[in-house]
């Protein structure tokens, strides 16, 4: 029952991402979720490892592949994320990360 309720409460979390977020609070919201996603290769904290392309990662959020793009740019001009590789990004200000993907900002 506790992973049924916690599998209802994934969907309930992505119905939300998808209906009722900006572009930016989607990939903050993606962001701060993705370091918990993979247990067996942890990282350090605030190293996210992209598991897509950003095609993909656009099809899950509901977006284009040019807002992906726009977005994650957004993001380091204004010191949210640093990106070291195209599949691996840092967060550098997790607080204001936090606080975009609460529609805070």
């Amino acid at each position: 029952d506790v992973e049924r309720s916690r599998g209802l409460g994934d969907v309930y979390k992505r119905q939300l991402l998808l209906g009722r977020k900006t572009a930016i609070e989607r990939m903050a919201s993606f962001l701060l979720d993705l370091p918990g996603h993979d247990p067996a290769r942890p990282s350090a904290p605030g190293h996210v490892r992209l598991p897509m392309k950003r095609a993909e990662i656009a099809d899950y959020l509901g977006l284009t592949i040019e807002t992906v793009s726009r977005v994650l740019t957004r993001m380091k001009l204004h010191g949210l994320i640093s990106t070291p590789s195209p599949s691996h990004l840092v967060v550098e200000r997790p607080d204001r990360l936090r606080q975009y993907a609460l529609g805070e900002v």
